[in-house]
């Protein structure tokens, strides 16, 4: 099934579908890894990391911070610590794919395709969309064989959560001091010093930006460059799928259209920690006659359950269950649970009807990608007989396609093709390939010519050189300013917008709810001003875009109105996921401190 993805194919998607990928990490010009598995970066609990693994991830976290930031030096990835944040990613997933097998958990070939299809991102007028699927991917640089890895994962990430966070639930109590918290007003003086008023003030003569320039030379280069010729053959041959081609693909690949059996709950959970935990259960059990009772307990809506995602022991009593059946209590290892089954999906296998369109979809592809490569089998055969793409086409009265001068992520971006775009930049002028696959077409291509790498003049770059260099003394500037300001604030019992020594700096005071905090700072400011418990001076200065900001909390307001029913009703489901998150969280600090990790040599190389 996933092949259907595949097939197809063609950038005003991407910038809105990076928020859409879950866990997410191409390589373009900064250090080379091309080995193969015959190297291990590491190992965790004696489950292998090998290079390939940590290439693809690499690869893919560098282009999203490239798409973010631009350019980035190897200083810069140094700073960032890239090879260690992708290191510990690696390490993190194949913890969780083992906790994952331990508690058997499986991901079928035709989940992952399900997922991928219900991306909007993927969509057109409400339908998966092959061509769309295809075309932001390659805007991504990134193949379908790799996103389909990246979706597996994050679907095993979820159904483990899923699993070892369901007991977890939220009281009224915790719900209602919990919308108390959120409710509080926070009056703010908040003091901001904007990055231009810093670099104003810096004063600087040419030979500074000369300087600066001679000592970031490495950030300051235009990058090795290709010019092709090509020859496309397309995917566009006419052709034809019998009913008995359909037939005879769905009866072969069978196992392919099975979907897995699922169940429709509703939870009550006693924690073991509660006195008597257990006669409470009993008791909460005895009050339910029905599915409708759950209610009288917090639990109004239903959650629906792979098969595979349950324990064993609770897989077991629903395989004997029915429908509107209520079990337990089921003694759990942190508590007691009581299931309400209110619907019961039987394990089947997709009708033939239900799947007739895409195998025709999948088999037309296929045909016509087959008479293409057949095509460019015999076009090759000649081309070396040749001795070259351009002579053959010399030879034969053909016009070849000519790129313009391309970077590697460039070249790769064009056809979709990271490893030919490797290929291309360690091979030399002149020399000509086999047939590429890309997702269009069959490319036949040669080197017409290369340019090196080559480090920018002063000259040429003295303008964005100049602005680095303010941007960069500013930033200095304005970070040496805040420390002082806070050095001589912090000691004040309180602060006011008229303070003298705030005459340079921004002031202005605003009332806020935490709850909408999220909303009109930055993750870093939105986290320190939700967790601030008391009044006074926040001791560190934030920036947020251009702007460098200091908080000072005039007052903290508490919420003492009568909360609603409903406002209970829908902050529930908040609490719950934030309760759940954290948990999961700390069981898998737990798990990673106890895992044994052996980093090898080839690691430190890269």
């Amino acid at each position: 099934m996933l092949r259907f993805l595949r097939k197809g194919a063609t950038s005003l998607y991407v910038k809105i579908f990076l928020a859409v990928i879950v866990i997410v990490f191409i390589f373009w010009g900064i250090g080379t890894f091309t080995s193969e598995r015959k190297d291990l970066i590491a190992k965790v609990n004696g489950i292998p990391i090998t290079l390939k693994d940590f290439e693809e991830y690499y690869n893919f976290q560098l282009s999203r911070l490239k798409q973010t930031f631009g350019e980035l030096s190897p200083k810069d990835l140094a700073a960032l610590k890239l090879k260690e944040q992708v290191l510990e990613e690696l390490i993190k997933l194949k913890l969780l794919e083992d906790q994952a097998k331990k508690l058997k958990i499986e991901i079928t070939p035709i989940e992952v395709t399900y997922a991928i299809s219900q991306i909007p991102s993927f969509q057109e007028n409400g339908k998966f969309s092959t061509v769309k699927y295809q075309y932001i991917l390659r805007e991504l640089g990134i193949s379908p064989e790799f996103f389909e890895k990246l979706i597996r994962s994050d679907l095993i990430y979820q159904r483990l959560k899923l699993l070892l966070t369901a007991p977890i639930m939220v009281s009224e109590e915790e719900v209602k001091e919990y919308l108390k918290y959120n409710k509080q007003i926070l009056e703010v003086l908040e003091i901001d010093l904007p990055l231009n008023m810093c670099i104003q003030k810096v004063t600087f003569t040419d030979k500074d930006i000369e300087n600066y320039y001679l000592a970031h030379r490495d950030i300051y280069k235009e990058e090795e460059k290709v010019k092709l010729l090509y020859l496309f053959i397309p995917y566009e041959a006419k052709v034809s799928v019998t009913e008995d081609e359909i037939k005879k693909y769905y009866e072969e690949n069978i196992e392919k259209f099975r979907v897995s059996s699922r169940v429709k709950l509703k939870r009550i959970f006693i924690p073991a920690n509660q006195p008597n935990a257990f006669e409470k259960a009993q008791a909460i059990r005895s009050e339910l006659k029905s599915l409708s009772d759950f209610s009288k307990f917090g639990e109004t809506k239903s959650e629906w359950f792979e098969e595979s995602a349950l324990p064993e022991t609770i897989r077991e009593i629903i395989k004997v269950s029915h429908s509107k059946d209520i079990i337990g209590p089921i003694k759990i290892p942190s508590g007691y649970l009581i299931l309400g089954i209110e619907e019961i999906q039987p394990q089947r296998v997709l009708k033939l009807s239900e799947v007739k369109s895409e195998i025709r979809k999948f088999l037309e592809k296929e045909k016509r990608t087959n008479q293409a490569k057949e095509k460019a089998n015999k076009i090759y055969a000649e081309i070396v007989k040749a001795n070259g793409l351009n002579a053959w086409a010399k030879e034969n009265n053909i016009a070849l396609r000519e790129t313009e001068w391309l970077t590697k992520k460039e070249l790769s971006e064009k056809f979709n093709d990271l490893k030919f775009a490797q290929k291309i930049f360690s091979s030399s002028k002149g020399e000509f390939f086999a047939p590429i696959e890309t997702p269009q077409g069959i490319l036949l291509a040669e080197i017409k010519d290369k340019k090196p790498e080559r480090t920018l003049s002063f000259e040429e770059v003295k303008e964005g050189a100049k602005n680095d260099f303010l941007k960069d003394k500013g930033k200095e500037l304005c970070e040496n300013k805040a420390k002082l300001l806070i050095g001589e604030l912090k000691n004040k019992e309180k602060i006011t917008p008229n303070e003298p020594i705030l005459r340079d700096f921004n002031t202005k005071i605003f009332r806020i709810h935490r709850y909408e905090l999220k909303e009109n700072f930055s993750p870093l400011i939105y986290q320190e001003l939700m967790n601030v418990g008391k009044k006074g001076l926040i001791e560190k200065p934030f920036w947020e875009k251009d702007t460098l900001k200091i908080f000072y909390i005039e007052n903290i307001l508490p919420f003492e109105e009568k909360i609603s029913e409903n406002e209970i009703s829908e902050a529930n489901f908040s609490l719950l996921k934030e309760k759940r998150e954290t948990w999961f969280k700390i069981w898998y600090q737990l798990l990673r401190e106890k895992a044994k990790v052996k980093i090898y040599p080839v690691f430190e190389k890269l």
